[in-house]
């Protein structure tokens, strides 16, 4: 997967991945998993461009998916250049959910709601941290 550039606006981070064909199946569609690994591709890279490069590199705490929604509208193909996005759509005290589309140009291809849950190192939740918790209540002001 080839990634092209991203971009940091208020509350809607935008980046962009060309499709391969390792990507898709046998007609040249994505598999239907591959949008989720774009999404979470899309939010590692929305923390690195908001400066929070650190989190792989340390060990007090960890996000995994707590529920997500997910819905196909449209194929995405081989070759395609596609532009996901990552929004704060809300915030709790361990957890926050994010919209996430996937489009190639103006069409929308796909949409889901993710929701990311804060872990300490013993897997039980924890507060977000107050960086992470920062950045997401600006996101949500410039909504």
């Amino acid at each position: 997967m080839n990634q092209k550039r991203n971009t940091l606006m208020a509350n809607k981070f935008e980046f962009q991945i060309r499709v391969y064909i390792e990507d898709t199946d046998a007609g040249g569609i994505v598999y239907h998993a591959n949008h989720i690994r774009y999404m979470e591709r899309t939010r590692t890279e929305w923390l690195r461009a908001s400066g929070i490069d650190h989190y792989w590199h340390q060990r007090d705490y960890n996000f995994v998916v707590h529920k997500i929604a997910l819905k196909y509208i449209r194929p995405i193909m081989m070759d395609d250049m596609i532009t996901v996005t990552a929004s704060v759509v809300s915030c709790k005290a361990s957890s926050f959910v994010l919209q996430q589309n996937i489009y190639r140009g103006e069409i929308m291809l796909a949409s889901g709601e993710v929701e990311l849950a804060c872990l300490n190192a013993e897997l039980r939740p924890r507060r977000l941290p107050d960086e992470i918790r920062d950045l997401i209540l600006k996101e949500l002001e410039q909504a």
